[in-house]
């Protein structure tokens, strides 16, 4: 019984600091969007209706999800802020060409398929059945991008596909695919011959993103393959030697692919060509030194000199006017879903449901890391976004729907833990 009394007063404090998150999400949301909506002469209307949208669309999403599951409360609410901030630094910084209101709009189809995406993992039951075919859908998606008709090539990476001026990236929508198609090879903890299949998935997705020369997808999708086989076999050996084989294939393309070794180069020391090929890099570390700790201010920086300030260098970008010491905050932020979703991998009654969980925090880490480190100068550049911050719907849509796996997963787990104290209490009773 003492058991069960403590049981309800830890979910009931954590109920109350819940709240408290989600009133300071709020109030984060109005103070910052009415700066930016008087911040000049003329007011901004446009940020002035988000002014009042985002806390209440925050606080809608939360109870409407809480209401038809019991998730994650910590993660839904923190996943809505890193989407406000990339709302608000676009409302602040963003040109003609890249609106808030596009955003907002990315964003709105995002929380959807973040419910679809919890729907979907607490009804798909036969995962093992379907596996294959999603193996299937994920290479055919990946290829897209060769068709004759709707291939697009961007910034010397054909990864695209569009018809007329609607565009996606597939190797951003099968990331939790790939995760899902991951989990049910390795669940169960296969030996390595019954593992073989679902590791040669992921060589080919990766063989495919490298002839599309979208470096930091194959990247991406290397690490999470080797870090969940780990997680489900515990085989140093095999881990060990992918690894070493990824590192050997990382040296091979530095000698082979031009793009390896340039940006590699820039890496090293961008001033060898601060006007020309290392003007991004340049102009980020300006930016986030010129923002020191405090930051510059909403609309007092420069941040539309660094080039793809609003994709690929949106860190520097927000570093430079809200400060390093957010920008850390922000960091910390992602940390701390990385960290739930931990705790959610570990109360997972099945393998399939612990492997995903893992694996969609592991990518978010990832990504989050080589983009940071990116704009920073600890890593060579990528190409990967910022998740949930950055401007584009891919990306956004895509982590959205992890997301919305992640608190599916979180929910079952409540499910059955309140199934366990029930039947506790029952056992009690008698």
């Amino acid at each position: 019984m003492a058991r069960i009394q403590t049981d309800r007063m830890r979910r009931a404090l954590m109920r109350s600091n819940t709240r408290l998150l989600l009133s300071a999400v709020m109030l984060f949301q109005a103070l910052t969007m009415v700066l930016v909506a008087f911040q000049s002469e003329a007011v901004n209307v446009q940020a002035l209706i988000l002014a009042a949208a985002l806390p209440v669309a925050t606080a809608l999403i939360t109870v409407i999800m809480g209401r038809l599951w019991p998730v994650d409360r910590a993660i839904l609410i923190l996943v809505l802020f890193l989407c406000s901030v990339g709302i608000i630094t676009l409302s602040d910084i963003a040109r003609a060409d890249v609106t808030p209101r596009t955003q907002a709009i990315y964003s709105l189809a995002g929380v959807f398929a973040m419910f679809v995406g919890a729907a979907f993992v607490r009804r798909w039951t036969q995962w093992k059945k379907y596996t294959p075919m999603l193996m299937g859908l994920c290479i055919a998606a990946l290829l897209s991008p060769y068709l004759p008709v709707v291939g697009i090539a961007k910034n010397g990476a054909r990864n695209w596909v569009g018809f007329r001026t609607l565009s996606v990236q597939p190797s951003e929508f099968m990331k939790p695919v790939m995760i899902l198609c991951l989990a049910g090879g390795f669940a169960n903890r296969p030996r390595f011959v019954k593992c073989i299949p679902t590791i040669a998935f992921a060589a080919a997705c990766c063989g495919i993103l490298l002839l599309q020369r979208d470096l930091g997808a194959v990247l991406l999708y290397f690490l999470t393959t080797v870090f969940m086989y780990y997680a489900a076999t515990s085989n140093a050996f095999i881990t060990l030697s992918g690894l070493g084989m990824g590192a050997a294939a990382a040296v091979g393309a530095y000698h082979v692919i031009p793009l390896v070794k340039t940006r590699v180069e820039l890496w090293q020391n961008p001033w060898t060509d601060p006007t020309g090929k290392g003007l991004q890099l340049v102009q980020a570390l300006i930016a986030i030194g010129s923002g020191g700790l405090f930051g510059m201010g909403l609309g007092l920086g420069r941040p539309r000199s660094i080039p793809l300030y609003y994709s690929d260098f949106i860190f520097a970008a927000i570093a430079e006017e809200f400060g390093l010491i957010f920008a850390i905050g922000l960091m910390a932020v992602y940390v701390l879903i990385i960290m739930r979703g931990l705790i959610v991998a570990f109360n997972a009654r099945t393998s399939f449901h612990s492997l995903s969980s893992f694996g969609l925090v592991i990518i978010l880490g990832l990504q989050t890391m080589l983009i940071v480190g990116g704009n920073t100068k600890l890593l060579p550049l990528t190409g990967v976004t910022l998740p949930l911050v950055c401007y584009g719907g891919s990306s956004l849509v895509s982590t959205f729907f992890s997301m919305g796996v992640l608190l599916g997963i979180s929910s079952m787990n409540a499910e059955d833990e309140a199934r366990d104290i029930e039947q506790l209490e029952i056992r009690e009773a008698l």
